[in-house]
C-alpha cells in the first residue's frame, strides 16, 4: 500500500518534523504561568497518537498581557518548567513549537495581579471585553519588542523547537496591521509601511535573539472577512512585506478576528473547509516556505487532499485531535490494525473544549472526556470476570455506556424504546447548523456494532421484566432515558407563565420541532429555557415559518449562550431572517385561540400578540425515568439527562466515568 502523502516528513528551517498533521495553539488552561504536569500529559498523549508537530499555545511575552490560567513566556522560570515537557514531547517522536502573544485590545483590565490598563494601536472599544484601551506609545512598543525577544530566548533554551509570533485572531500584532483597530497618524500607522512597523521590529529582534538556525515563523489571518478590513489581496501584500524584513520559516493561517470571532473559532455553523481558497492563495504566493493548512480540509478523512492538491504542506486538525488522541496513526497507518477503530469525530460544538474556556474552565471535549485528564484517567483492565449489564435508552449517554462496558470485556444488552438509535439526537442533527451531530450519532452506531453489544430495538424497558429472576438478570442496569419536553413546568422560580405553565393551547418543542412545516406561517415562541437546546428548536422553526416572535423573561434572547464565540453568528442567523422578533422581559399572562397576553415583567406594560397560527413552549426540559428500578438489579446508575437534563458532554461524559467505575478506578451514584 501507498504511503499516505500526510506521513511524510516536512523540513521547516532548521528542523524536520515527522509528518505533515499539526495541532495548532489553542487554549486550554491547563497550566498557569509556566507549563504544567498536565499539559505534558495531554500533548504527549497525542504525540504517542501520531501528531507530527504541536504548537503550544499562547505563550504571553509582557506582564502587561499576562492572564491567569496561561503561561508566561517572558519569565526565566518558564524554562526549566518548559524544558520538562519539551523533552517528554520529544521522547515521544514529535516536534512543538512555541506561540508567543500579547492580546491587545482583548485583554482584561483586571489583570493576574490587579488591575492594569489595556494596550492597543489606538483608542478603542475593545470588541471582546468592551472596554476602552489606551494608544501605546512608542516607549510601550518598545518594552513589548524587547518582551517578544526575551520570550523567543527562553523558548530556545526551553527546549521548543521554533517559535511561531502571534499575528492573527484580532491579538496585539494584527491590530496594528488592521485599520478596523489601528487608527494611528504617527510612523506606526497609516499605510502598509507603517501598520507593519511594529510587526517587523518584533521579527528583527526575535531573529536576532535565537539565530538563523531556530525556526521562526508566524500565525496570520489570511482574510480579515470585514467590509473595512483587509481582503485576502491584501494580507498577501503584508506578508510579503514582512517577508521581505526578515526571514520567515513557515506561514500558519487563520481568519477574522473579534469583530467576527465565529471565524476564530469556527463552529458546526459554519462551512466545512472555509478557509480553503485563501490558504490556497497564500500558498500559491510563497511555494517557497512551508504554509500550515487551518481551515482547508474538507474532511478529516479527506486531509491528505489538501497536501496532494498543493493547497498547504501541514494540515492542521486541532479539535480532530482533542476528540481522537489517535487520529494521526489512523490517517498515517497502512496497517488496519494499527489504526484501530474508526475516527471518533469532532462534531463542532465548542462546548467542551473552547465552550468551557470561554467560562475560564480546562479545556474538555464533547466526544472524549478524557482530554486533559490523562493522568488521572489512564487505560482501564479488561474485565477479568464479565458481568451482565443492561443498559435503557439509545441515546448519546446509553449508547455510550454500552460501548465502554463491552470494551472491558462485559456482556451489554442496549434496549431502546423506538425504531431508532439516537435520543434527541435525532431531532438536534436536524438544527440547521448543527448537522455536524449526526457524526455523533454515526460514530455511536458503528462502535456499537464494532463493540459486540445487543441491540434490541422497539423494547420499552418495565421494572417487572428488568426484576425477573434467572441466569439472565443483570449485574448491573444502566438508565439512560434521557429527556423530554414537559407538560408542566418543575421550576420553583422563575418561568415564563405568571399563572403558571399551561397545559392547554401551547405546543410543546419537540412535538414543534418534529414536525414543524405544520405549525402555520405566524408562531410564537415563549422561551423559558435559555439554551443552546432552545436556540436549536427556534433555528429548526425558523426554516420553516414567515413570522416568528421569541417571547423570553430573560432580559436577552438565549442568555445561557456565552457572550463570546457562537453567540455572534447566531444572532446573525436569526437577524437574516426577515420575520423573526424578539420580545425580552415578558411575561405570559394568557394564552386565548391564536393570541397570547404578555406583561413586561419589569414595567407590568400589557401586550397582546394576535393572528398567531401556533404558540410553541420551550421549558427546560425534564427527565424520563422508570419507576420501580432500585432493586432490579444489585447495582443500578441513572446517568446523563435521565439523571438531570444538560448537555451532550455531559451524558458521554458519565456514560465514561460509569466505566470506570464498573472497573474499581472511580466513584459514581448509584
Amino acid at each position: 500500500m501507498t504511503e499516505s502523502a500526510l506521513a511524510q516528513p516536512l523540513r521547516i528551517g532548521s528542523v524536520t518534523v515527522p509528518n505533515r498533521i499539526m495541532q495548532t495553539a489553542h487554549s486550554k488552561q491547563y497550566s498557569d504561568r509556566v507549563e504544567s504536569d498536565r499539559e505534558t500529559a495531554y500533548f504527549v498523549r497525542r504525540a504517542e497518537g501520531g501528531c507530527g508537530l504541536f504548537i503550544a499555545g499562547n505563550h504571553f511575552v509582557h506582564p502587561s498581557g499576562s492572564i491567569r490560567g496561561f503561561q508566561d513566556a517572558f519569565r526565566p522560570e518558564s524554562v526549566p518548567a518548559s524544558r520538562r515537557m519539551t523533552d517528554a514531547i520529544h521522547d515521544a517522536g514529535s516536534r512543538v513549537f512555541v506561540q508567543l502573544n500579547h492580546h491587545g485590545a482583548q485583554a482584561q483590565p483586571d489583570g493576574a495581579d490587579g488591575p492594569r490598563t489595556v494596550y492597543a494601536p489606538s483608542r478603542i472599544l475593545s470588541p471582546s471585553t468592551a472596554h476602552a484601551t489606551r494608544a501605546m506609545s512608542r516607549d510601550d512598543i518598545a518594552s513589548v519588542v524587547e518582551g517578544w525577544a526575551t520570550s523567543a530566548a527562553h523558548a530556545r533554551a526551553g527546549g521548543f523547537d521554533g517559535v511561531e509570533i502571534h499575528m492573527a485572531h484580532g491579538y496585539l500584532l494584527h491590530q496594528f496591521l488592521s485599520p478596523l483597530y489601528n487608527a494611528r497618524r504617527d510612523e506606526y500607522g497609516g499605510d502598509l509601511e507603517g501598520r507593519t512597523r511594529f510587526p517587523r521590529e518584533v521579527l528583527r529582534a526575535v531573529r536576532a535573539r535565537v539565530g538563523d538556525d531556530f525556526p521562526v515563523g508566524i500565525r496570520i489571518v489570511a482574510n480579515e472577512f470585514h467590509p473595512d478590513g483587509l481582503d485576502g489581496e491584501a494580507m498577501r501584500a503584508v506578508i510579503a512585506r514582512l517577508r521581505a524584513e526578515a526571514r520567515i520559516d513557515f506561514l500558519d493561517l487563520a481568519a477574522g478576528g473579534y469583530h467576527n470571532v465565529h471565524y476564530v473559532f469556527p463552529s458546526s455553523a459554519m462551512p466545512v473547509a472555509w478557509l480553503r481558497d485563501d490558504v490556497a492563495a497564500v500558498k500559491a504566493a510563497n511555494p517557497d516556505v512551508p504554509v500550515f493548512g487551518v481551515g482547508a480540509a474538507r474532511s478529516v478523512e479527506e486531509a491528505e487532499e489538501v497536501l496532494t492538491s498543493g493547497i498547504a504542506d501541514m494540515v492542521a486538525l486541532t479539535r480532530a485531535q482533542i476528540a481522537d488522541p489517535d487520529l494521526g496513526l489512523k490517517l498515517t497507518s497502512t496497517d488496519a490494525q494499527a489504526a484501530g477503530r474508526g475516527i471518533r469525530h469532532c462534531i463542532r460544538l465548542n462546548q467542551g473544549c473552547l465552550g468551557r474556556g470561554s467560562r475560564g474552565l480546562p479545556m474538555s471535549c464533547t466526544v472524549n472526556p478524557l482530554a486533559g485528564r490523562e493522568r488521572e484517567r489512564g487505560d482501564r483492565p479488561h474485565a477479568e470476570v464479565a458481568q451482565r449489564w443492561t443498559v435503557i435508552g439509545g441515546g448519546p449517554a446509553g449508547m455510550r455506556a454500552a460501548i465502554e462496558l463491552a470494551d472491558d470485556g462485559h456482556d451489554v444488552t442496549l434496549l431502546e424504546a423506538e425504531r431508532e438509535l439516537g435520543g434527541q439526537l435525532r431531532l438536534a442533527r436536524r438544527v440547521p447548523g448543527r448537522e455536524s451531530v449526526g457524526l455523533l450519532v454515526d460514530d455511536l452506531v458503528r462502535d456499537l456494532a464494532d463493540s459486540g453489544v445487543e441491540v434490541r430495538l422497539g423494547v420499552r424497558a418495565t421494572a417487572a421484566e428488568l426484576r425477573a429472576d434467572g441466569p439472565g438478570s443483570p449485574d448491573g442496569i444502566v438508565m439512560a432515558t434521557g429527556a423530554t419536553a414537559p407538560r408542566r413546568t418543575s421550576l420553583a422560580l422563575g418561568g415564563a407563565y405568571a399563572g403558571g405553565f399551561p397545559l392547554e393551547g401551547t405546543i410543546d418543542a419537540f412535538a414543534a420541532a418534529s414536525d414543524p412545516a405544520h405549525l402555520g406561517s405566524r408562531v410564537a415562541v415563549v422561551d423559558a429555557d435559555g439554551t443552546a437546546y432552545s436556540a436549536g428548536i427556534v433555528l429548526t422553526l425558523l426554516e420553516h415559518v414567515r413570522e416568528l416572535e421569541l417571547i423570553t423573561p430573560f432580559e436577552s434572547v438565549f442568555p445561557h449562550i456565552g457572550a463570546g464565540y457562537d453567540r455572534p453568528l447566531l444572532l446573525e442567523r436569526l437577524g437574516a431572517h426577515g420575520g423573526f422578533r424578539r420580545r425580552a422581559s415578558q411575561s405570559v399572562v394568557a394564552v386565548r385561540p391564536g393570541a397570547v397576553d404578555l406583561a413586561d415583567t419589569l414595567t407590568g406594560q400589557a401586550e397582546t400578540l394576535s393572528g398567531l397560527n401556533g404558540i410553541v413552549a420551550i421549558e427546560p426540559r425534564a427527565s424520563v425515568v422508570i419507576d420501580g428500578l432500585a432493586d432490579a438489579a444489585p447495582r443500578v446508575i441513572t446517568i446523563g439527562d435521565a439523571y438531570a437534563p444538560r448537555t451532550i458532554d455531559a451524558a458521554i461524559f458519565e456514560a465514561v466515568e460509569l466505566a470506570y467505575d464498573v472497573a474499581g478506578l472511580g466513584v459514581l451514584r448509584g
